[in-house]
């Protein structure tokens, strides 16, 4: 996928994080259900960019983001809000923050390579089919499908 189509879903992210709902809805999905953030905005991203819905893309996708989120971004978020509650230590945050933002980053760069095959829907697409392929386990836990359909709705 061409520079211009990853930096389409940075801008993208970048808008749409511009929004408290929005922001707090991501937070609240990655915070409470492990949801990586990126993949939700990739998803939707997806969704508004008329891509149909693929289970094989989407499994792959969700295995990425996910394994990142365990191995870089989580253990960073962890180190950051420890260091936000020391008083002692607001640079050393504002680094962490900035190195955490440069994983989003990376993450939100490299997702869309592995949609290099997706096919154009034709029509519409709901951006909740999109969720459903990225985080499958939407059909079995009803709190997760509450707060993806409030994400959507944003």
């Amino acid at each position: 996928m061409d520079d211009s189509i990853k930096q389409d879903l940075w801008r993208y992210a970048l808008g749409r994080w511009q929004h408290k709902n929005f922001e707090r809805a991501c937070l609240h999905l990655q915070d409470d259900y492990q949801v990586p953030v990126a993949l939700l905005l990739s998803g939707l991203w997806l969704a508004e960019s008329g891509k149909q819905p693929d289970a094989g893309v989407g499994r792959r996708m969700a295995e990425l983001a996910g394994q990142f989120e365990a191995d870089y971004l989580r253990p960073l978020r962890a180190v950051r809000r420890k260091a936000g509650d020391d008083a002692r230590l607001p640079e050393f945050k504002r680094q962490l923050q900035q190195v955490e933002l440069e994983g989003e980053r990376w993450l939100l760069a490299t997702l869309p390579t592995l949609c290099d095959n997706l096919l154009p829907a034709g029509k519409p697409v709901d951006a909740m089919g999109w969720m459903l392929v990225l985080v499958p386990e939407t059909a079995q836990c009803e709190g997760l499908q509450k707060s993806l359909n409030d994400l959507v709705s944003l």
